[in-house]
């Protein structure tokens, strides 16, 4: 799956330049794959030992995961081949994502980048089986003739019995990420499918994003259905079951509206300018604690002790981070979590140029598009970004409530606009 979500997840190595990262929900399904393993191989070979099967279940669960990351890997590969910078691979309790950066440049790249994952956990499925079948086969060749499937998978040991389990896990796996719901692969090849006819990648999104809304509440419906007793084809029954599954679509269902406002945010976003949505700084500097004029960012001068800074500048305006001058020169940002460090009684000692930094935050320029901005601003934890210019001077501060409050209007516009079948009625 290819997304950009699980921002706080922990990382635990790097491979090709790409963050390994895993979410504190993945510690869940692990346990769970675990325990469920165990007892699905202490029922294949009665004569292990609770630990053996404890044992081979253990290294089967994490073998799974590794295939998983295998999955999203192939999808960070092609995704680099195309240019395209991918932040990290995230596994969660769901399974895995690619946080790639930004959106394919063509709808081939989208197919290529989508199909990839499921081909590699067929063939990687496939190959297990291959090789699991060679080991069962020459050992069922030098032992007596088996007479069935159960007393075949009964001999197998703990190797034979990995890849056995491995090998149909990994092409489901394939398959199921075929599903045509957004963003799952399957809804990402029909999204590319859907680019190249439309020639639009908002409308594509639109779109396939619906059916993956669809899919989701069908998932849903059906873990419900099993829940409540009623046997599904492939899917079975049962309360636990039935439940992951209902999971599964919630989690679906969920991704997918988040695209679909996704692509209506781009929409909305598109040829705007950062200088067209940043508050200026206000130049020169007047250093009073009242709010500044037409929006203008009242700078702190860098000898400002840290009560003053808290009591004129963050108790009175919205902001949690100002720029700090020494004259006319920037020294930095002074951030409110920076104060919240200090002791109270020491704010009159420490100046907020003490606490400045020129790289607390990274910082767009004023010809940058807003929806880039809005990128880095949901990447760097922060509420506004500074802004500088060619000359590196500070020109002002980019507020994500400003964003926020731009797309409301543009939203309010666009609703209020008449439609093509009112301006009919009005020319009749």
């Amino acid at each position: 799956m290819v997304g950009t979500m699980f921002r706080n997840a922990i990382r635990i190595g790097r491979v090709f330049g790409i963050d390994f990262r895993i979410d504190s929900s993945w510690l869940f399904i692990l346990v769970l794959v675990v325990w469920s393993l165990t007892s699905l191989f202490s029922s294949w070979h009665p004569d292990w030992s609770g630990l053996l099967s404890f044992g081979v279940a253990f290294v089967a669960a994490i073998l799974f995961f590794g295939s998983v990351l295998f999955h999203e890997l192939a999808h960070s590969v092609v995704a680099r081949l195309y240019g395209i910078p991918v932040r990290d691979i995230t596994l969660h309790m769901f399974g895995g994502v690619s946080n790639i950066e930004r959106e394919p440049p063509t709808p081939s790249a989208e197919f290529l980048i989508a199909i990839v994952g499921p081909i590699s956990s067929v063939l990687l499925g496939v190959a297990m089986l291959a090789i699991g079948a060679t080991i069962t086969g020459v050992a069922s060749a030098n032992g007596e003739q088996l007479e069935s499937a159960a007393d075949a998978i009964s001999r197998m040991g703990p190797v034979g019995t990995l890849l056995m389990w491995l090998g149909p896990v990994n092409i489901l796996v394939g398959v199921f990420n075929m599903i045509p719901g957004f963003p799952l692969d399957g809804g990402r090849v029909l999204r590319s499918v859907l680019w190249k006819y439309t020639g639009d990648l908002g409308t594509a999104t639109r779109w396939s994003a619906g059916v993956g809304q669809a899919v989701g509440w069908m998932f849903i419906a059906t873990g419900a259905a099993m829940a409540f007793g009623f046997r599904v084809p492939i899917f079975g029954r049962g309360l636990v079951p039935g439940l992951w599954l209902a999971l599964i679509g919630m989690f679906l269902r969920s991704a997918a509206a988040q695209h679909q406002m996704g692509a209506a945010i781009e929409e909305a976003l598109r040829g705007v300018r950062v200088s067209d949505l940043m508050r200026r700084v206000g130049w020169p500097p007047t250093y009073v604690g009242a709010a500044p004029a037409a929006g203008l960012i009242e700078p702190v001068p860098g000898d400002a002790s840290l009560r003053t800074l808290v009591k004129d500048w963050f108790v009175h305006h919205d902001a949690d981070a100002f720029p700090v001058f020494d004259g006319s020169r920037y020294v930095g940002i002074v951030r409110l979590d920076d104060v919240r460090r200090v002791p109270v009684e020491a704010w009159d000692a420490r100046t907020a140029r003490e606490l400045a930094s020129v790289d607390a935050v990274p910082f767009v320029a004023p010809s940058d598009d807003v929806l880039d901005a809005l990128k880095k601003l949901g990447t760097a934890g922060t509420k506004q970004l500074p802004v500088v210019d060619a000359h590196g001077e500070l020109v002002g501060l980019l507020f994500e409530q400003d964003i926020s409050r731009w797309l409301e209007l543009r939203t309010a516009a666009s609703r209020a606009r008449p439609g093509p079948r009112s301006r009919t009625a009005s020319a009749r």
